[in-house]
């Protein structure tokens, strides 16, 4: 009696594996960040009108506000670091919108991947084009007289606290590209709030410069505290408090934004 050996199950009708967290946050990155490179929107935001304010800024104020166009540098650079970070977060908004009024959210949640990796990746990648904004804008400053002189330590930590703040916008541009009715709308949403705490920070001209009754506001602006802990971490001064500080902003807002926009993309129709 002969007998035939069962065929071995063919992998073919088996959906492929998920890919993990991590490994589906990289690859999202990636793809996000390819994304903001093309991205007129972000390159303007992030880094045109950043440069041109610089430029403005230090023409037309520093030797009146600094004293000196390299000591209006020291601090106008981080300023402008800062709000590029907070400005370019407009193009990941966009692309969120892009993504879910194309169906391609949709289209992503059907491959092998863990669908909580969409808006790490979103934000990851903003961060990423904030660092590399901050790059970009601390090349020009050195032009103009902006130098770390607190050693590599602290230089790193510039960095990394201009790219750990911009999280704030972009959780925020993730939760207005969920909900917004036109990508227009996006940057009406973001810009507007943006504008207000530049030019009530610290960065801009020194707490004593305002009125009295608005150093308070000024004070406990988020982009002055990060403003300072920068300038801390490049020209020299305070830096201990200045982090804490912009650690707990981070720390705060994350929490209030992050929610928010994760329960709205669990509500989009699968």
């Amino acid at each position: 009696m002969s007998s035939t050996a069962a065929p071995a199950p063919s992998a073919l009708g088996r959906p492929p594996a998920e890919l993990p967290w991590r490994r589906s946050v990289a690859v999202l990155t990636g793809r996000n960040a390819k994304r903001l490179l093309r991205s007129p929107v972000t390159l303007v935001q992030s880094v045109c009108f950043p440069t041109l304010l610089l430029l403005t800024l230090l023409a037309a104020f520093g030797r009146v506000i600094g004293g000196s166009v390299s000591d209006y540098a020291a601090r106008m650079v981080p300023q402008l670091v800062v709000a590029a970070g907070a400005f370019g977060a407009a193009g990941t908004g966009i692309a969120v919108h892009t993504d879910r009024v194309s169906g391609m959210i949709d289209r992503l949640r059907a491959l092998p991947i863990d669908r909580r990796g969409y808006l790490a990746a979103a934000v990851v990648a903003d961060a990423l084009r904030a660092a590399a904004a901050a790059a970009v804008l601390v090349v020009i400053g050195h032009a103009f007289g902006f130098r770390f002189h607190q050693g590599v330590a602290a230089m790193i930590g510039f960095f990394g606290i201009a790219a750990a703040f911009s999280t704030i916008w972009a959780w925020l541009a993730v939760r207005v590209g969920l909900v917004a009715s036109a990508s227009e709308a996006v940057g009406s949403a973001m810009n507007g709030p943006v504008l207000m705490l530049f030019f009530l920070s610290s960065g801009f001209v020194p707490v004593a410069g305002f009125p009295g009754w608005l150093q308070p506001v000024v004070r406990a602006n988020p982009l002055s505290v990060a403003v300072e802990a920068l300038i801390g971490l490049s020209a020299g001064g305070p830096v201990l408090v200045p982090v804490l500080q912009t650690a707990a902003w981070i720390t705060a807002l994350t929490l209030l934004l992050a929610p928010s926009a994760v329960r709205r993309y669990r509500s989009l129709a699968p």
